[in-house]
């Protein structure tokens, strides 16, 4: 059974780079699909609302704190923090999974090694730049991994496995003194 950690939890890597994982408000996350034009008419619901639909499967859109992932042909997820109006988008399916995702925040100069310990993705710089997203496995749970700055990422995983997840992460991990905060500095007065 997996233990739950009281967030935020701070921690550095083996390598000694700090990391900072908290839960925060997943806010609304919607779901649009589609068939035959989807491009076209999920281009238009989004345009209604100020955002666009991303030219690639691994780039994101941002407006302000409104997300948008384009998942696979067919189906973009936007996560933001006010319901949008989708609901009168024609000839798309809208489905609203605001309950079945967690929202965690990544933060630090060892999530990059801390992912690349538990994905088999390459997140270096290069490999996975600032505004691109991945949808890839976490201990054989599905999540959606965003880099929104350079050591800044946002976790969705599915609602049922945030507590063994979470645990997961921070028990590759090795927990901080009080004393430090987590971007490494010693906040001490020397």
């Amino acid at each position: 059974m997996a233990k739950k950690h009281p967030l935020p939890v701070r921690g550095t890597t083996s390598d000694g780079l700090a990391v900072a994982i908290d839960q925060v408000d997943s806010g609304y996350l919607t779901q649009l699909a589609g068939w035959g034009d989807f491009n076209r008419k999920a281009d238009d619901a989004l345009q209604a609302e100020g955002l666009a639909l991303p030219g690639e499967f691994c780039a994101s859109v941002r407006r302000g704190p409104t997300t948008v992932w384009r998942i696979a042909p067919g189906r973009a997820l936007v996560r933001s923090d006010t319901a949008l109006g989708f609901e009168s988008a024609i000839d798309l399916s809208v489905l609203d999974l605001s309950d079945a995702r967690v929202c965690l925040t990544l933060e630090g100069p060892g999530v990059s090694g801390l992912f690349s310990r538990v994905t088999a993705l390459d997140f270096a710089d290069a490999a996975f730049p600032v505004g691109h997203f991945a949808q890839t496995a976490i201990h054989h749970v599905s999540v959606l991994i965003d880099r929104h700055g350079r050591d800044q990422f946002t976790v969705l995983i599915p609602t049922t496995f945030a507590t063994s997840l979470t645990s997961f992460l921070a028990d590759h991990l090795t927990a901080e003194m009080a004393t430090k905060p987590a971007n490494g500095l010693s906040s001490r007065k020397e």
